[in-house]
């Protein structure tokens, strides 16, 4: 398994405010670039939560994270398993809660911006999970970690197995799922969400599997403008975390 290597100033302060938070166990070892020590956040961050670094060049940097991406000069191993948590654990603090649950499960989708996108859009409008399949999908990465903002570390996030079968599970469990898909019979400006709720997002270009798509409650569509063909899938969920976010008080 390649080490998975967070970078960008936003993406280590978050990732090191999720350790104050208690999960200690996140980061590893942390590089900077003697620029990147004229950075009083940063600075006063690493030293607030008692976290060493090591001073490496930006080259010896772009080595770790890649030369195509803005690392900023900073960069930070991350322990993979410290960053997902169990569907038992979200399950449970579902039942426990006063409020409608609203989770996120992503089905084979392969841009990591789009997958940061919609972790940014989840922690924006108060969603309570992220499930991400095993099998053909993009997991975390650093430029998921960087496109979200280091939104990665405020959110559970939930590595399930057969999507089907967390669907079933998750319906027993009283949720209610939602598929997007463009050309749904349910609308998106005529739907209440009163209830705990599963979003659905398909891939890029293909949408949620047939299969998968069958298992949802409802096929949701939302009402664009004519000259518009369709939504990207993080535009798509971005619309529909803020309609059940609104109707939600959250």
């Amino acid at each position: 398994m390649s080490k998975l290597y967070l970078y960008g100033k936003n993406s280590l302060i978050e990732a090191i405010d999720s350790i104050k938070e208690g999960n200690t166990d996140l980061i590893g070892e942390v590089f900077i670039t003697t620029q990147a020590e004229n950075d009083e956040r940063v600075m006063s961050t690493l030293k607030s939560a008692k976290i060493s670094y090591e001073k490496r060049t930006s080259q010896e940097i772009e080595s770790l994270v890649g030369r195509d991406v803005i690392h900023q000069g900073v960069c930070a191993l991350i322990n993979e398993k410290a960053l997902y948590t169990s569907l038992n654990e979200v399950l449970g603090k579902a039942k426990s809660s006063n409020k409608n649950n609203l989770f996120v499960l992503l089905d084979e989708l392969e841009d990591p911006h789009n997958v940061g996108a919609i972790i940014r859009s989840a922690v924006a409008f108060g969603a309570d999970a992220i499930l991400l399949p095993e099998n053909n999908q993009t997991h975390i990465t650093g430029t998921v970690i960087k496109t979200s903002s280091g939104m990665v570390f405020k959110i559970p996030i939930v590595k399930i197995g057969n999507i089907n079968t967390t669907i079933r599970e998750l319906k027993d469990e009283h949720f209610w799922t939602y598929g997007l898909a463009g050309n749904g019979d349910t609308k998106l400006t005529e739907t209440k969400f009163d209830s705990n709720v599963v979003i659905v997002v398909g891939g890029e270009g293909k949408g949620i599997r047939e299969q998968t798509l069958k298992l949802c409650d409802f096929k949701l569509s939302i009402p664009i403008n004519k000259r518009c063909e369709s939504l990207n899938a993080s535009n798509a969920v971005a619309v529909t975390l803020y309609e059940f976010s609104k109707q939600n008080n959250l």
